[in-house]
C-alpha cells in the first residue's frame, strides 16, 4: 500500500516539471494518497526525495575535467579485438571538448533532452519537490516528535544537497561571484506558479543551503546517531556543512563543523590504515558502506559510463600517483589492464547501483585545507601528514608551508576523491584553471586539442533549450552564447 502511495503521490509530483497548475492534489484523492504517519513520510522522503540510483545523474562533468582522456580504441567482449568504436566518443564529443551545445545536441548534431522532463536540471528539481512534499506535511504527521524532527531533518538536509549541487552546475562560483545568477528557487510542494527567476548564488548558499543544513543539524544532533541505512545522519550533515564552508571560504566555521563530526564517531584513528581491506576477499569499494569511512551512501555514479572516455587515464593524472606504495591505486583499480589502456574503475559506474558518498575522508581534506588557508599551517601539516600514513606504505612525513603546502593538501584532495563528484566543483572554486583534452574522430586521422580557458564562461553550464522554452523567467547562461569552440591539429 505504501509503495502505491509513494507512486502516486510521485507521479503527481513530477507533473511540477512539466509546468502543471493546479492545485497539489486533488481534495477528494487526499485520503487516498497522502501518507500519513511518520513512518509513511519516512519512505516517501526515501522514495521520491533521496537520490537514488539513476537521478540526479550529472555524470557527464567526469567528461569535463582534466582526470578524462579520450581513447579511439579498445577491446571489448563483443567486438573483435582493435575493432575501432567511436559511437559513444563522437555522441559525447561536446561536453568533452565544452561546446556551447553540449546540452541540446550531440556529436552528430541530433538533438538530446528533447523533453524539459529528461534533463538533468528537471531531476533536480523533481527530487526538491519530493523533499518539499514532505516538509509541507511533516508537522501533522501521525508519531512521536522526535520521529518528526528526524523525517524533517533528513528533508532539509536532502534538499540542501541537491541545491548545493544544481547551483554549481549552473550558477557561478560562490567564491568567484555570488552575486550572479543561481538556479530558480521552490521551497514548497505548491504546483501554481511556473515561471520562476533565477535567485543568486548567495542567496541559494546563504538562505537556502546553509539554513536548511543548519535546522537540519539542530533537529538531528539530540536525537540517536543511525548508520548504514541509506539515510543522510548527524556526520554527513557536518561534514556536508563543512563542505559548504570550505566552499564559501568561511574556514572557521568549516573547522568547527569536522570537530562535530568528529564527536560523533569519525576520526583519523578511525580511517582505514593503509586500506588494508582491499587483501579481503570481498576486495575494496571506496563507495559503499562496506567502507568503514562512509556515512552515507546515495545517488547515482558521478562517472560517465562512455567506455571511450575512461577515467582515470588522463596522463596528467596518473603521474601523480606513486603507483607501488600508494594502496588507493590498487583499491580504485586505476592500473591500466592489457595492452587496450583500459581502466576498470572500482568506484561504481553503473546506473544499476549507487555510486556517491559523504565519507570521513572528505572531511579532513575539507578541514586540512581550511587550516592552510586560514593561516594555521603547523595543523594542517600534522593532518596532512596523519592522512596520508592512513593510505600510503612506509610513507616519511614531508615539511612544507605556504603555497606548496596548500598545493600538496589539494592534490590529496584530488586523487583521494577522484571520479566521486567532487573534482568539476573543485575546479571551479579554486579559480577555473586551464583544461585541455585531445580528441581522434576517427582511426588515422588527425589528433585534435580543445582548450578550457581559465575563468572560462563554459565553467558554468548553460541550461538546455527545453528548459528555458518551459520556463519563460530563465535567463540563459553566457557560456550558451559562445561560439563553438575550435581544436587545433596536434
Amino acid at each position: 500500500m505504501m509503495k502505491n502511495k509513494i507512486f502516486i503521490l510521485g507521479a503527481i509530483m513530477g507533473s511540477f516539471m512539466l509546468g502543471a497548475c493546479g492545485d497539489f492534489l486533488e481534495e477528494e484523492s487526499q485520503s487516498e494518497v497522502i501518507p500519513k504517519t511518520t513512518s509513511d513520510f519516512s519512505e516517501l522522503l526515501l522514495g521520491t526525495g533521496y537520490p537514488d540510483e539513476s537521478a540526479p545523474n550529472f555524470s557527464f562533468l567526469s567528461l569535463m575535467d582534466d582526470d578524462c582522456a579520450h581513447f579511439l580504441t579498445y577491446s571489448s567482449p563483443w567486438s573483435p579485438e582493435g575493432t575501432v568504436e567511436t559511437v559513444n566518443a563522437i555522441t559525447q564529443f561536446p561536453i568533452y571538448s565544452w561546446q556551447p551545445t553540449l546540452a541540446d545536441y550531440d556529436g552528430y548534431d541530433s538533438e538530446i533532452n528533447e523533453t524539459a522532463s529528461s534533463t538533468t536540471y528537471a531531476q533536480f528539481y523533481s527530487k526538491i519537490l519530493g523533499c518539499n512534499a514532505v516538509l509541507d506535511y511533516i508537522d501533522e504527521a501521525i508519531g512521536t516528535q522526535d520521529d518528526r524532527d528526524r523525517v524533517k531533518a533528513e528533508a532539509l538536509a536532502v534538499r540542501a544537497l541537491l541545491y548545493f549541487q544544481l547551483v554549481n552546475i549552473y550558477g557561478e562560483p560562490y567564491n568567484h561571484n555570488k552575486d550572479a545568477l543561481g538556479v530558480p528557487v521552490r521551497l514548497i510542494s505548491d504546483l501554481t506558479e511556473k515561471n520562476i527567476e533565477r535567485s543568486t548564488v548567495g542567496y541559494i548558499y546563504e538562505e537556502v543551503i546553509l539554513k536548511d543544513l543548519l535546522e537540519a543539524a539542530r533537529l538531528l544532533d539530540p536525537l540517536p546517531i543511525m548508520r548504514k541505512n541509506f539515510r543522510i545522519n548527524q556526520p554527513a550533515i557536518h561534514i556536508l556543512l563543512s563542505r559548504v564552508y570550505l566552499y564559501m571560504e568561511n574556514y572557521k566555521e568549516c573547522i568547527a563543523e569536522v570537530e562535530k563530526a568528529e564527536k560523533q564517531g569519525i576520526g583519523l584513528l578511525n580511517m582505514v590504515n593503509n586500506l588494508d581491506v582491499i587483501l579481503t576477499d570481498n576486495g575494496y569499494a571506496p563507495i559503499s558502506y562496506n567502507n568503514p569511512e562512509v556515512e552515507w551512501f546515495f545517488g547515482p555514479s558521478a562517472v560517465a559510463n562512455h567506455w571511450e572516455y575512461q577515467p582515470g587515464t588522463a596522463p596528467a593524472f596518473r603521474v601523480l600517483w606513486d603507483q607501488v606504495n600508494d594502496q588507493r591505486f590498487l583499491a580504485y583499480a586505476l592500473q591500466v589492464v592489457g595492452d587496450d589502456n583500459t581502466v576498470y574503475l572500482k568506484k561504481p559506474m553503473s546506473s544499476s547501483e549507487l555510486g556517491q558518498s559523504i565519507r570521513s575522508a572528505e572531511a579532513f581534506l575539507n578541514r586540512m585545507e581550511a587550516y592552510a588557508l586560514s593561516g594555521e599551517e603547523g595543523l594542517a601539516l600534522t593532518e596532512l601528514n596523519a592522512f596520508r600514513k592512513t593510505r600510503v606504505i612506509g610513507y616519511t612525513d614531508v615539511n612544507l608551508s605556504g603555497q606548496a603546502l596548500l598545493d600538496e593538501i589539494r592534490l590529496e584532495r584530488r586523487k583521494e576523491l577522484c571520479f566521486e563528484g567532487h573534482r568539476w566543483f573543485d575546479l571551479r572554486r579554486q579559480g577555473m584553471p586551464e583544461i585541455k583534452h585531445t580528441y581522434k574522430a576517427e582511426k588515422g586521422g588527425a589528433v585534435y586539442e580543445y582548450v578550457l580557458q581559465q575563468g572560462d564562461p563554459m565553467y558554468t553550464l548553460p541550461f538546455p533549450n527545453s528548459v528555458v522554452l518551459q520556463n519563460r523567467a530563465l535567463v540563459q547562461n553566457p557560456s550558451r552564447e559562445m561560439g563553438a569552440r575550435q581544436g587545433e591539429i596536434q
